[in-house]
């Protein structure tokens, strides 16, 4: 079973996704606080959900400090509340892989975990490859 991680301050969130996921997927759920802690799980994707004023006070710190714990390959799907287009560029420019701007869609919320998931596949089977091919 694919392994999600969910970093959201917000109960709300969560419930939304849990609904989604249920039953397909393992969800955890994370606060931002848990970056301070040495925790390990290893989940196939992230989801990282910024509110207003976390995106007012800029992402880039936690996008990278998530990919310095968890892996610089590592898909990510982020959850933008009222972000801009310049928001979207630098998180998307910071190393997401795609982004949503609100979770209300189910569907559209349920079809960006499946595109998500997707590059888990794609990483696999087309990744970096590590060592020599001989001919």
């Amino acid at each position: 079973m694919k392994k999600i991680l969910l970093f959201s301050d917000h109960r709300e969130i969560f419930k939304t996704t849990s609904k989604i996921t249920k039953g397909k997927y393992k969800l955890r759920w994370c606060t931002y606080d848990w970056l301070n802690d040495d925790k390990h799980f290893n989940p196939d994707v992230i989801i990282m959900y910024f509110n207003k004023k976390m995106v007012e006070k800029g992402t880039f710190e936690f996008i990278i400090r998530v990919k310095g714990m968890l892996g610089n390959t590592i898909p990510i799907l982020a959850l933008i509340e009222n972000g801009t287009k310049q928001d979207i560029f630098s998180i998307l420019k910071a190393g997401v892989y795609d982004y949503l701007e609100n979770v209300e869609d189910l569907q559209e919320y349920q079809k960006k975990i499946e595109e998500i998931l997707l590059w888990v596949w794609y990483l696999k089977k087309y990744g970096s490859q590590k060592g020599c091919n001989d001919q």
